[in-house]
């Protein structure tokens, strides 16, 4: 559960400096209580642990170099973070369910990972500026979601989740965006929103009943050239749906199993499509 902040640091390949700055450690074990951290300044740091249940985090930081981690372990919880400022990062570890976290970060150079091992939970991000990453991880029964949207260049997104009746969405606006979608189980759903040039989506779906896309709005969009769209889905009554406006465009579709649905619409010229259906 506790993971330390230079693994996270690390594993996002970032490279952060600390001078003996402003350092805030909150520890509060019990039911109903509230956190709230507000550091102005550069080269600070928080951390908040929380355990037990209807616990409250607050936490916001303006400035260069700041980081804060969240811990939380118990349900109906809340945790808010905001960062204004370059090479921000934010750590979410939480367990049990009905919890909701909410990360905001306005700069360069932020990062965000989030894990929800948990049932009933909300993970947000929202991003503006540049040279963004995102990662969110549910795992759980049942009910979970997951947002990210990304305002500004270069940004990644990539969310998995384990369980039944999931729901991921992505908007990003921008240019050069990624957004890596994986779910094992069944009855999930992803949405994905891209707008700009040479973005890249891979949407993996593994269990039953999934939608990636579709109904009465294609939620499976990409507007500009040269965008690349990749769907693999396996198992049964599986459903998908994409659209792509601009030239240059390709998108592919795997679905392996039993009474599968695939719509593909393409506005442009030079754009490419590919659709393999297998029975099992």
């Amino acid at each position: 559960m506790k993971k330390s902040i230079l693994f996270f640091a690390l594993l996002f390949a970032a490279s952060f400096t600390f001078a003996q700055s402003n350092i805030s450690n909150v520890s509060q074990v019990g039911n109903e209580n509230e956190a709230g951290v507000t550091q102005r300044g550069n080269q600070n740091q928080s951390l908040v642990v929380q355990n037990d249940h209807i616990n409250t985090i607050e936490v916001s930081q303006n400035g260069l170099g700041n980081v804060s981690e969240a811990q939380m372990s118990g349900g109906s919880n809340e945790v808010s973070i905001a960062q204004d400022g370059d090479a921000n990062a934010s750590v979410s570890l939480i367990t049990e369910a009905n919890n909701a976290v909410l990360v905001s970060q306005a700069g360069n150079e932020n990062v965000v990972r989030q894990e929800l091992n948990t049932a009933d939970s909300d993970a947000t991000v929202i991003q503006e500026g540049d040279n963004n990453r995102v990662i969110q991880a549910q795992s759980g029964v049942s009910n979970n979601s997951a947002f990210v949207q990304q305002v500004g260049g270069g940004n990644l997104a990539t969310q998995e989740q384990n369980g039944e009746n999931n729901n991921v969405s992505v908007d990003q606006l921008g240019d050069n965006a990624s957004a890596i979608f994986s779910q094992t189980g069944t009855s999930n759903n992803v949405a994905a929103r891209q707008e700009g040039m040479s973005n890249a989506m891979s949407v993996r779906q593994n269990g039953s009943n999934n939608f990636a896309g579709g109904g009465n709005d294609v939620l499976l969009d990409q507007l500009g050239n040269n965008n690349d769209a990749t769907l693999v889905q396996e198992g049964d009554e599986n459903a998908s749906a994409l659209m792509q406006m601009g030239n240059r465009n390709k998108a592919s579709n795997a679905q392996t199993g039993n009474q599968n649905n695939n719509i593909i619409n393409q506005l442009g010229n030079r754009n490419s499509a590919i659709v393999t259906q297998e029975q099992n």
